[in-house]
C-alpha cells in the first residue's frame, strides 16, 4: 500500500511541476489557463489519492483529505470557466494591455483622446 501511495503522490508532484514549468514558458491569458489545467484535473486527485492512503494518515485525514477533493472538484472547473470568460471580455472589448493590444482601460488606444 505504501508503494501505490508513495507512487500516485509522487505522479501528482510531477504534474504539478510540470505544469508550474509550462505555465512559465506560455504566451497569453488563455493559454496560461490551458496550462494549469492539468493541476485541478489531473495532479490534484493524484496528490490527494496519495496522501489518503499513506499508512500515517488517521480517518480523521482521510475525511478532511476527501472533503478538500470534493470542493477541488466541484469548484475548479467552474473557476477556470470563470477566468476564461473574463480573458475572453477583456481581449475582446480592448481592456486588457496583456495580449499586447496597446489599448488601456476603456478600450481607448495608448496616447489617443477618449
Amino acid at each position: 500500500m505504501t508503494l501505490l501511495a508513495d507512487t500516485l503522490t509522487w505522479a501528482g508532484t510531477a504534474v504539478c511541476v510540470l505544469a508550474g514549468l509550462r505555465l512559465a514558458l506560455t504566451r497569453g491569458a488563455a493559454a496560461r489557463l490551458h496550462a494549469v489545467a492539468p493541476v485541478t484535473a489531473l495532479a490534484a486527485p493524484l496528490l490527494l489519492a496519495g496522501l489518503a492512503l499513506h499508512p500515517w494518515s488517521s480517518w480523521h485525514d482521510v475525511v478532511k483529505i476527501a472533503v478538500i477533493g470534493v470542493l477541488l472538484a466541484a469548484t475548479g472547473p467552474a473557476t477556470v470557466v470563470t477566468a476564461g470568460q473574463a480573458v475572453t471580455r477583456a481581449t475582446s472589448t480592448g481592456t486588457s494591455t496583456a495580449t499586447g493590444t496597446g489599448r488601456g482601460a476603456g478600450g481607448v488606444k495608448d496616447g489617443e483622446a477618449p
